[in-house]
């Protein structure tokens, strides 16, 4: 039953990956300057400044691993702090900059709903308008059981006073939020060191010594704060590990694959400015596909699915055949034959302009396979070097949950949030008396957060092959059902958990607790989840 349940949960991976804080002035005095220049670890962004400027005061040094989304959100907030001391911050991506990179094969478009977008407004407007400039704007999405009926399960929602998702692919998003930084630098001097290496990669984090290992050479720097934005196979979290037991986090494959295609134009049989999750005509083959539109005109579709039946010529298995088509990345299979496969199952592709060069990407492509990752705390103990995690690193879904990306950006905001709120702008050089200051902040950021990536977990997974009594799980799939079809309206029901992830800025772990009847085991209060967090590291 378990495995079951994974299976059928990463087969709707699609269908919610659309689906998904207090605003403050932005300032500018404590912007570096930057200048781009070519390193042995990939392109460096070195700021410099007169030393008239220089805050004797500033004394903090940061090492952020991770350059996506997280890590530079953060960059931003931590940047455009004058609360906080910050002399030096070094931010090391293993990629190249998403700015000068071609998508990456499997690279589908990331929905930004409220929380992502509430996150980065954190720093100001005019970074949320920078970004949305290169996105898609959508508040539509449909169902669509097969080419004649299909539900609307979002439909013009700015019309009610809700702001549109943005579907943005994630090196559009990136590259935003790099060129912003970039204008800053040169608009504003600071005394703050900043340093963004691409192509480093960081191999290990020493959290006794201070220091951080790339490409198998010691970092010279010793550093006061290290923050892991690096995603679900993550070094920092393996540090903590390492170094900050009993720390323990748990990561697990989840069950199935995915591949994705871009195609110029939407399919014309759809509607092009929806978001659409096609079901198969049969679903034994195992696959359902997720079409999105993109900037400029363009879509991307995602099929995702597990492998069923063989890969038999003979007509019959056809309506098996595509998981083993698109999953099996056989070298003899015919292009031709799988787009008929896939017009088969999904004849609304039908007439898709460039699906045949998009069907070679898919078979191109290697299988995607998403990981889920679970942590008992996000933080180190008190006796080693300040270290904290954030995003996949700290509680990734696998896409199940469509909120990957929002999550992360509200866990930089929450933990900036959290630095500014402990750190006084004058840190002293006493060690001890900086890394105890350091530990009350990583230590309130956990008791934020922890929660709440416990709660997206449990939203997405469910009962994690656990089992409802059956009355219950009766009562709960009736409910889901008035919820899917009414959607709250005329009083009837309450909004899809789809929708309150997406469009609502509802804590996780509010909507979980609210949930509670669809869940075999009770989700603890905020009290009990403080007393379990002291814990840890007692």
């Amino acid at each position: 039953m378990k495995s079951y349940l994974h299976e059928s949960a990463f087969l709707l991976i699609s269908i919610v990956l659309y689906l998904g804080v207090p605003s403050r002035a932005f300032t500018t005095s404590n912007l570096p300057r930057t200048a781009s220049t070519n390193t042995r670890s990939g392109t460096s962004l070195a700021s410099s400044s007169s030393s008239s400027s220089t805050n004797q005061n500033a004394s903090l040094k940061i090492a952020i691993i991770g350059a996506g989304p997280s890590g530079l959100l953060l960059a931003h907030r931590l940047l455009s702090s004058a609360a906080l001391p910050l002399s030096t911050l070094d931010i090391f991506e293993s990629r190249s900059d998403p700015r000068l990179a071609a998508l990456a094969d499997r690279a589908y478009a990331l929905g930004l709903g409220v929380r992502g977008r509430n996150a980065i407004r954190s720093v100001d407007d005019e970074l949320w308008t920078r970004v949305k400039s290169n996105g898609f704007e959508c508040d539509r999405f449909r169902l669509h059981f097969n080419d004649k009926w299909n539900v609307k399960l979002r439909d013009d929602e700015r019309n009610r006073g809700v702001e549109p998702s943005v579907l943005i692919y994630q090196n559009d998003l990136c590259g935003a939020l790099l060129e912003e930084l970039n204008r800053r630098n040169d608009a504003t001097p600071t005394s703050t060191a900043v340093d963004i290496r691409f192509d480093a990669n960081v191999t290990h984090v020493d959290l006794n010594a201070s220091r951080i290992t790339i490409d198998d050479r010691i970092h010279d720097t010793v550093y006061d704060l290290v923050i892991g934005c690096d995603g679900a196979n993550s070094i920092v979290r393996n540090a903590l590990q390492t170094y900050s037991p009993p720390f323990r986090a748990t990561q697990r494959k989840l069950p199935g694959y995915f591949k994705v295609a871009r195609v110029p134009v939407m399919p014309p049989k759809m509607d092009p400015r929806s978001v659409g999750l096609l079901l198969p005509r049969s679903m034994k083959t195992g696959v359902t596909a997720f079409v999105e539109p993109t900037v400029g005109g363009g879509g991307c579709i995602l099929f995702a699915g597990r492998l069923v039946g063989s890969s038999d010529d003979d007509d019959d298995q056809k309506e098996i055949d595509l998981g083993t088509a698109l999953f099996r990345n056989e070298p003899s299979v015919d292009v031709a034959r799988v787009e008929a496969i896939i017009l088969d199952q999904f004849p609304l592709l039908e007439g898709t302009p460039g699906l045949g060069e998009a069907v070679q990407m898919l078979l191109s492509q290697r299988n995607g396979i998403a990981d889920s990752v679970k942590c008992n705390i996000y933080h180190s103990r008190s006796d080693v070097t300040p270290a904290a995690i954030c995003g996949d690193a700290a509680h990734a879904t696998g896409g199940v949950s469509g909120q990957g990306c929002n999550s992360a950006l509200m866990d930089a905001m929450i933990l900036a949030d959290c630095l500014e709120k402990y750190l006084p702008h004058e840190v002293s050089e006493n060690n001890s008396s900086k890394r105890e200051m350091l530990h009350q902040c990583l230590k309130s950021y956990s008791r934020k957060q922890v929660p709440e990536g416990w709660a997206l977990y449990d939203l997405s997974f469910g009962n994690d092959g656990k089992t409802l009594p059956i009355f219950r799980n009766l009562a709960s799939m009736l409910s889901n059902a008035v919820d899917s079809l009414f959607q709250g309206r005329w009083g009837i029901g309450k909004k899809p958990l789809q929708t309150l992830l997406a469009s609502s800025s509802t804590s996780f772990s509010s909507i979980r607790r609210e949930r509670q009847k669809y869940f075999v085991e009770d989700f603890p209060s905020e009290e009990l989840f403080g007393e379990m967090l002291d814990d840890v590291y007692k």
